[in-house]
């Protein structure tokens, strides 16, 4: 720094130049301190698959080999109380669901097959469709074909849809299970399947009411305008959420993933490509993400609580459109999904008519059945709980 006599300016730092120096510098720091961190963020997200996939299938493996079930001749002995403990895993750990007919179907597949809620499930069951058997407006091959579903199309979408598909235990607890609702049905297996009584394992049972079913489609599902008017409200329940303007593209979505022989007999039109091609690669795309981006589940997910100790009543925690027995607390009032819910033209919880403080087994069914049937239903608990139900339903 120089100072003149005549003309006293202080000479200082040439500004420019160190802008400049600055300036160049800047970038090069930038990139000093982010280069390091691609890595980093490489390494996290590569330790999070791992983690993903080392523990994706933790819950069914070790569930496999605490109840012994690690080869096919294991599967053999595979008593129904084991049974019962794959589906309520699948259920609740790796495929959370919607239960098709809510209360009783999941009550009777989350309680052990010897607990007075499974038996009281049963027999509401029995006692409802105990006038159409006596009428014949119900025959044992529509119970039978019905049955056939509950096993076959669990197996069918988690194979085609999933992230994975059922191992050879899940398949035989399938079996096993679904044949000892059968027989608390007292639906007839003799004259339909071709192994009836032959059976190893709920493998060859499953095997054996899947070929039945195929042969008793061909024959018995037709296209027919009684079908109609059931088929295009269930279709509505299924995109109830869905914004009015995607509605008819959903439906078609819907039909492709029906197949052409349901589709053809509820009389529904071949859904365009763009259809199928959304379908499959949203099915695609989901499939992947959760098997390589998703965690399993820390917790099971509830569908039922506990009975009060009060009144006996239950509350349901899950619904499609209905949101019958569901509690109303502030929360599922007032929160952000209920919300949403009505945004999107549902019902949230709470309402009168939706029966928010739970039910009683001898409530559930048609009004017109609402607390009937209470000795039938204690005759039939009775007579479930002699036949044994924990035991293996082909030894």
């Amino acid at each position: 720094m120089t100072m003149n006599a005549s003309n006293p300016v202080v000479n200082g730092p040439d500004v420019s130049s160190t802008q400049e120096t600055v300036g160049d510098m800047m970038p090069t720091s930038h990139i000093s301190m982010s280069w390091p961190s691609v890595p980093i963020v490489l390494a996290i997200f590569l330790g999070y698959l791992l983690l993903c996939q080392s523990l994706r299938f933790y819950h069914i493996n070790a569930l496999q080999k605490r109840l012994g079930y690690t080869d096919r001749a294991s599967l053999a002995g595979m008593s129904n109380d084991d049974a019962q403990i794959i589906p309520k895993h699948i259920m609740e750990r790796d495929f959370p669901i919607y239960e098709d007919t809510v209360v009783i179907f999941g009550e009777f597949s989350i309680n052990p097959p010897t607990s007075t809620r499974a038996l009281k499930a049963i027999a509401r069951m029995n006692y409802l469709h105990a006038p159409y058997k006596a009428a014949s407006k119900i025959s044992n091959e529509d119970f039978l074909y019905t049955l056939s579903t509950c096993v076959t199309e669990p197996i069918r979408f988690m194979r085609l849809y999933e992230w994975r598909a059922l191992t050879d235990a899940e398949v035989c607890a399938l079996g096993t299970f679904w044949k000892a609702i059968g027989d608390a049905m007292d639906i007839r297996y003799d004259g339909y399947l071709d192994r009836a009584g032959a059976w190893r394992d709920g493998i060859d049972f499953a095997e054996d009411i899947t070929a039945w079913a195929k042969t008793y489609e061909l024959q018995a599902m037709k296209p027919s305008r009684s079908n109609i008017k059931p088929s295009r409200e269930l279709a509505r329940l299924m995109i109830w959420h869905v914004p009015g303007f995607v509605k008819p593209f959903a439906v078609h979505v819907l039909t492709v993933l029906m197949g052409d022989r349901v589709r053809d007999a509820f009389m529904y039109p071949e859904p365009p490509i763009s259809a199928a091609l959304f379908a499959y690669l949203a099915l695609a795309v989901r499939r992947l993400v959760v098997r390589h981006l998703c965690l399993p589940r820390l917790f099971p997910k509830r569908y039922f609580s506990k009975e009060d100790p009060a009144t006996g009543r239950v509350n349901h925690y899950t619904y499609l459109v209905h949101p019958y027995y569901i509690p109303a607390t502030l929360w599922t009032r007032f929160g952000p999904m209920s919300w949403l819910t009505r945004a999107v033209g549902g019902f949230p919880p709470g309402d009168v008519d939706m029966l928010p403080q739970g039910y009683l087994f001898e409530e559930v069914g048609p009004a017109s059945e609402v607390g009937e049937g209470v000795e039938e239903m204690a005759d039939g608990v009775e007579a479930l709980r002699a036949r044994k139900r924990g035991r293996c339903p082909f030894s």
